[in-house]
């Protein structure tokens, strides 16, 4: 089967490498003209290192990444707010932090290795499918005038997902009032750090968060930094519908979540393994692998993203009242759990779920 796969950020290159390797001929094209431009680091607990593994790529990323065995939440004054083990039950699966750049370059040469290589500098403007229902086939047309045949698409092109806006989806962002900072490592050479203000009244402008810089004039380590790079963060609710027709949709393109616990990474990566795997395994039916793809994935993304957005709501509240409770219910939540332990997100397994769904509906 000829699949064309759209984005080549984190998503796309590991289902690539997947479907390439159960023997699938597979194109990848991306918008961009380079990879520098990306977020700066990614955050890989267990269960997206359980994803990396099954790749055959852990080695390679534990060696670019830095070993992280404990996830703690302070407020400005430097007081310990909450902290939560990162380490994974396996001898080998810890949580890692890693230059983005760094993985998407791990991802991308062994793509390579497979005789597929990314097409840059091609931005998805429409898709085409054939007239009649039910029959394989889909055509991508590029803002360069170019266009690619394939039997699938799969979308996994991000915020600004093209395949999503060709499929008149439409996406919106939300949030709560916040100041946040992130200070983490990426490499024994290399310390990231992020300051976040959320402000609701800009939400349409989409560049309008800045950094805060009475933190900056604080910090001596932020002071010393040389660049400052305002980013905006975004939230989206899960799209009704994952897939349509020939195409399906996986990752930040079905579903955006604020970056508050680090789960964004590891939930692409399982998204990836889990329609690769469907996929691989259905080749004759790939709708039914997409469906079969949003019954196993939509209850546990629904999830995850829900820890997240009520994390932000205790810990980034402007209110000084809902802040101070927001830190008493941390503090219990990092000692008892939450409504999804560490346990529960972190021993997710792709692979065992794919085959679980498949028995549970007598394909195997």
């Amino acid at each position: 089967m000829r699949i064309l796969v759209i984005g080549a950020g984190i998503g796309g290159p590991a289902v690539a490498l997947a479907l390439r390797r159960a023997g699938h001929d597979v194109e990848v094209y991306d918008r961009a003209l380079d990879f520098t431009d990306v977020p700066p680091a990614a955050y890989l607990a267990e269960n997206g290192m359980r994803a990396i593994k099954h790749l055959g790529l852990l080695e390679d990323v534990v060696r670019e990444g830095n070993h992280c065995d404990r996830h703690e939440i302070r407020d400005f004054a430097g007081n310990l707010v909450a902290a939560f083990p990162t380490a994974g039950n396996g001898a080998d699966l810890f949580t890692v932090t890693i230059k983005r750049t760094a993985l998407i370059r791990i991802l991308t040469n062994a793509l390579a290795k497979e005789g597929v290589y990314v097409h840059t500098d091609k931005m998805l403007v429409d898709i085409e499918e054939p007239p009649i229902p039910g029959s394989l086939g889909v055509k991508a047309k590029f803002k360069d005038g170019t266009v690619a045949y394939g039997d699938i698409l799969i979308g996994a092109d991000g915020i600004h997902s093209g395949v999503r806006k060709s499929h008149a989806l439409h996406y919106y962002t939300d949030n709560a009032n916040a100041k946040s900072c992130l200070l983490y490592r990426t490499s024994d050479r290399q310390i990231k750090w992020l300051v976040m203000e959320l402000k609701p009244s800009e939400i349409v402008s989409h560049d309008s968060w800045q950094p805060w810089f009475d933190l900056y004039q604080k910090r001596a380590l932020i002071r010393g930094a040389r660049e400052i790079f305002p980013t905006t963060i975004y939230d989206m609710e899960l799209l009704p519908q994952w897939y349509r027709g020939n195409c399906v949709m996986f990752g930040c393109a079905k579903h955006v979540m604020p970056p508050f616990l680090g789960h964004v990474s590891n939930v692409v990566l399982e998204d990836a393994e889990v329609v690769a795997a469907l996929i691989n395994r259905m080749p004759s039916d790939p709708r039914k692998a997409f469906r079969l793809y949003q019954e196993l994935r939509h209850h546990r993304v629904a999830r995850i993203a829900e820890a997240v957005r009520t994390h932000g709501r205790r810990h980034y509240s402007t209110s000084k009242f809902a802040a101070k409770m927001g830190k008493m219910m941390l503090k219990i939540v990092s000692a008892v759990g939450g409504p999804m332990s560490s346990h529960e997100i972190m021993s997710y397994d792709g692979q065992a779920a794919v085959v679980e769904i498949l028995f549970r509906h007598g394909y195997i």
